[in-house]
């Protein structure tokens, strides 16, 4: 009777630790000087999902190896979610690159490795999403047959985000995210 009363409040004060720790660390993104103000108080940065459970994402990953610190490194490596050239950011759509650029830094762009990387995570390896966590599936005939066809619109949450999804523009370019989408695409109509 007394190993699981000790089991049990040994759990719980754990998880109140682990718990504990989470605003802390939303804290310490949204006080950072550099962050961009349209993730502040986003648990999908470093979590897949939005309530700030289930695994990480690739860049809460990488945080978590750089010993929970934003480094410069680090803050290059996504300039999706910094503000890494220091300038005033005026809208979330405008992009100082060109169609063409490449990130600075990053090795050439392997499209499956990014999906991977970035995308498999919430949205499944097949387009199957969690949609108990509000990640949408899209290896469907309905998603195919109602957004496949809204090629710009769904460009656009690639790059700029939506709802629970961060944005991808500064981490890849304009063509890069039209490679994305029509791995998506594919996927969708071969799992769907």
């Amino acid at each position: 009777m007394l190993k699981p009363l000790i089991y049990f409040i040994s759990l719980t004060v754990m998880s109140a630790v682990l718990m504990g720790a989470m605003p802390i660390l939303m804290d310490d993104y949204n006080d950072h000087p550099k962050t961009m103000p349209q993730y502040r108080d986003k648990c999908t940065i470093c979590h897949v999902y939005a309530d700030g459970s289930g695994p990480l994402t690739h860049f809460g990953e990488k945080y978590d190896r750089a010993g929970l610190d934003f480094t410069e490194t680090l803050m290059n490596e996504f300039p999706n979610l910094f503000n890494v050239d220091g300038s005033k950011i005026v809208a979330i759509k405008i992009s100082s690159r060109s169609e063409e650029s490449s990130v600075p830094g990053n090795e050439p762009f392997n499209l499956k490795k990014y999906y991977r990387a970035e995308c498999k995570n919430c949205h499944g390896k097949y387009g199957d999403g969690d949609p108990f966590q509000g990640v949408p599936a899209w290896a469907n005939q309905k998603w195919i047959k109602n957004r496949a066809s809204k090629y710009d619109e769904l460009l656009d949450i690639i790059l700029y985000g939506k709802d629970k999804m961060i944005g991808h523009d500064g981490k890849i370019t304009h063509d890069e995210a039209k490679q994305l989408l029509d791995l998506v695409i594919k996927i969708a109509k071969k799992y769907s």
